[in-house]
């Protein structure tokens, strides 16, 4: 068996060919991964947009019931305080179903942290303002609950004092989704 001798050259030329198609696959690989990943970031954030207009749409449809609403505890109040009778038809006060699983998934998957900082704190005064809404629904769905079985001046005013805040809290959370729908 002969071995053929290869010069240095030929040697050190195909040594640089292997090392540079090496380095060329791992920087395809990397482009690739950057290209899926950025697509990726543009889908999650096309479901927070999506999501945040499916919110703002629950908020709309509510603010213009909220004062009649409001108004209509009120004057169940004023008639429980004048009568001493606890009112016996008391409708269910309508809260928004107001959805954060987007965001949380932005967050989650890093995503987020790729966004303009100008625009993420837009992104997230937006959020804040949801869950301000969202955990007063929480109390307004256990308070619906607890009106029907419960009588006392102290429910149907705690009732009110959050309606009322529900007044104040969901203007707040329409104008903040509004702006980052915007920035998206």
């Amino acid at each position: 068996m002969k071995f053929s001798r290869m010069s240095a050259p030929v040697i050190l030329v195909e040594s640089i060919a292997i090392f540079c198609s090496v380095l060329l696959a791992f920087a395809a690989e990397q482009w690739r991964e950057d290209m899926n990943e950025r697509a990726r970031a543009e889908d999650i954030l096309v479901l927070v947009r999506t999501e945040l207009e499916a919110n703002l749409s629950e908020l709309e449809a509510l603010a213009d019931t909220r004062e009649t609403m409001l108004q209509g505890y009120i004057q169940a109040l004023d008639e429980f305080v004048d009568t001493g009778q606890f009112p016996a038809d008391l409708p269910n006060l309508d809260v928004p179903d107001i959805t954060v699983v987007a965001y949380q998934l932005a967050a989650d998957s890093g995503v987020i942290s790729g966004v303009d900082p100008s625009e993420l704190i837009v992104i997230a005064r937006a959020y804040e303002a949801l869950n301000a809404v969202r955990a007063n629904e929480v109390f307004l769905n256990n308070r619906n609950a607890q009106i029907r079985f419960r009588d006392g001046e102290q429910y149907l005013s705690g009732f009110i004092y959050f309606a009322n805040r529900a007044m104040v809290n969901e203007p707040a959370a329409i104008d903040a989704v509004k702006a980052a729908i915007e920035t998206l």
